[in-house]
């Protein structure tokens, strides 16, 4: 019986990114603590076109869940700034050699510098960066210079109040572009703070009960093959959500890093 008293089922989990709060219940519990067979490689040659494709959407889905909750979760990064080509570049490969040099250039100039950016294509083919950043007041033909290659567009959003949203809707939501395979679709900072993950149910209900400065909610359903019905509901605060007793959110953070958990779904956000 040893080797199973490492294992548990919930049917809650709570993630708080920010001033936002996502809950997911599922019908069916979820068991963590079972030691689980690898399975092959999405890409194997053995693999059909549809489990690709299921794979390729599953992994799009993942990366707008991430990029969106930790936008949310670092309210430092209060600039969206825009960085196009005066040439049609196409080549993604080269478009990230040039954004590379451009951060490096950025931190010359900005030791403190922390971006979050997602790629983004024009229906010309086009590569386009959108960046959310900690820049203070620049130029902006000034700071077109450093990035070098076409124009640049630097914009405040302290209005908005769900800026992973803001942001997700440049990535792709339903192809995802050859150009993107084997590839993200997003890269950030080191040291970017993470969403919180919760599945105690002591912790999710001190999580509940701090809520407060509630500006909206939004439910909704959807059917999943493995946990049945999930309800899925997103809170969004006018103030950032408070966490547990620290000592509990560190055994939660250390124990989520030995599990995984199911899928994201995107939400309409």
């Amino acid at each position: 019986m040893k080797q199973f008293s490492n294992i548990r089922q919930f049917n809650k989990r709570v993630i708080v990114s920010g001033k936002v709060l996502e809950i997911y219940e599922y019908e069916n519990p979820i068991c963590k603590g079972f030691a689980q067979k690898k399975a092959g490689r999405g890409n194997s040659i053995h693999t059909s076109e549809e489990v690709k494709e299921t794979n390729r959407r599953k992994t799009a889905q993942r990366a707008r869940a991430t990029v969106r909750r930790t936008a949310n979760a670092n309210p430092q990064l209060n600039k969206f700034l825009t960085l196009t080509y005066a040439d049609n570049e196409t080549n993604l490969t080269q478009a990230r050699k040039d954004f590379d040099k451009f951060v490096k250039r950025v931190k010359t100039r900005y030791k403190d510098f922390q971006y979050l950016n997602v790629v983004e294509f024009q229906k010309r083919g086009a590569v386009h960066f959108h960046m959310l950043c900690n820049l203070p007041y620049v130029d902006v033909n000034e700071f077109s210079k450093v990035w070098g290659h076409g124009f640049i567009k630097v914009n405040r959003i302290d209005n908005v109040d769900n800026v992973g949203a803001y942001i997700t809707k440049y990535m792709t939501k339903e192809n995802v572009d050859a150009r993107l395979a084997g590839r993200k679709c997003y890269s950030m900072s080191k040291g970017l703070q993470e969403a919180d993950t919760y599945t105690d149910e002591n912790e999710i209900n001190d999580v509940l009960e701090s809520l407060e400065n509630v500006k909206r909610i939004h439910s909704s359903e959807f059917e999943t093959e493995y946990y049945g019905i999930v309800r899925y509901t997103q809170v969004v605060c006018s103030k950032p959500i408070k966490s547990p007793r620290r000592r509990r959110r560190l055994f939660q953070k250390w124990r989520n890093a030995f599990e995984v958990l199911p899928d994201d779904t995107p939400c309409p956000f």
